[in-house]
C-alpha cells in the first residue's frame, strides 16, 4: 500500500487540494447569493487563496470588477496567473485600505476562524463595504459544530495561522457591534462531494464528510446598516 500523503496548508499543493474540495461549497456560496445579478457590482474577496472562487463566481454571475486579496504571496501570483481576461485583480491583504467603502459586496469562505481578532475584522469589512454593501461570510469551523474540538487541534498542528475558537453568536456580535445587520443560514450544499479513501486526519471517513457540508457549513448574509 502506498504511503498517503499529508497536505498542509503551507504550499501550493495543499492550496491546490483545498480549491479542489471547495467546490461543492464555493458551487452552493453561489446559488444562495439574494442579488440575481451583480453586473454592476464591485467585489472583495477576503481570503482569495489561489482565486478560484472568484473565477467561478464571475462565470456565474458576471461583476463589473473584484479584487481577491490574501497573505500568501504565491497564492495571490498563482491566482493573478490564472484569471484570463476576467476583471479580476489580486493582492496581499494590505490592499485593502485603498479601496475603502468602494465595494458593493465582500464574500469569505472557511477563512474566518484563522483571524485573531473578529472585532477587527467586522470593521475592517465594514470600512470596505458602501452603505448598504453585503458581506456573505461562510464557515464551517465553529464552536458549536461537533467535529470542531478535534479538528482545531489537527488544524493547530498544520496551519501556518493558529485557529480560534469562536461561536457563532461570537461571529455574529462583532458584526452587530460594527454595524450590520445579520441573518444566518445552511450552506446548501446537495451535491457528490470529493472524497479520499481511508479519510485523512481532518475527515475520517464518509459520513462525517456528508455531515460537515450538509449540516455544519454555515452562510451569514451581513449587510452594512
Amino acid at each position: 500500500m502506498s504511503a498517503v500523503k499529508v497536505k498542509t496548508w503551507d504550499d501550493l499543493v495543499g492550496e491546490e487540494y483545498m480549491q479542489e474540495g471547495h467546490g461543492p461549497s464555493w458551487r452552493a456560496m453561489v446559488s444562495q447569493i439574494v442579488e440575481p445579478s451583480l453586473k454592476d457590482a464591485k467585489i472583495l474577496d477576503f481570503g482569495c487563496n489561489r482565486g478560484g472562487f472568484l473565477r467561478m463566481l464571475y462565470d456565474a454571475k458576471p461583476f463589473k470588477e473584484a479584487i481577491g486579496v490574501d497573505i500568501a504571496c504565491d497564492s495571490v501570483a498563482y491566482a493573478n496567473a490564472q484569471k484570463g481576461t476576467r476583471p479580476i485583480s489580486y493582492a496581499h491583504n494590505d490592499e485593502i485600505p485603498a479601496h475603502h467603502g468602494s465595494f458593493d459586496f465582500a464574500f469569505s469562505h472557511e477563512v474566518v476562524y484563522l483571524l485573531p481578532d473578529m472585532d477587527a475584522h467586522a470593521r475592517e469589512i465594514y470600512d470596505a463595504l458602501k452603505p448598504g454593501g453585503v458581506y456573505y461570510l461562510v464557515i464551517g469551523e465553529y464552536a458549536e459544530n461537533p467535529l470542531w474540538p478535534r479538528w482545531y487541534s489537527v488544524v493547530s498542528e498544520f496551519s501556518p495561522v493558529p485557529p480560534q475558537n469562536y461561536s457563532l453568536n461570537d461571529i455574529a456580535t462583532s458584526f452587530d457591534k460594527a454595524g450590520f445587520d445579520i441573518a444566518i443560514n445552511r450552506l446548501n450544499c446537495d451535491e457528490f462531494f470529493p472524497y479520499t479513501a481511508g479519510g485523512d486526519r481532518y475527515i475520517k471517513n464518509p459520513m462525517e464528510l456528508v455531515k460537515f457540508m450538509r449540516e455544519y457549513m454555515m452562510m451569514f448574509r451581513l449587510v452594512k446598516r
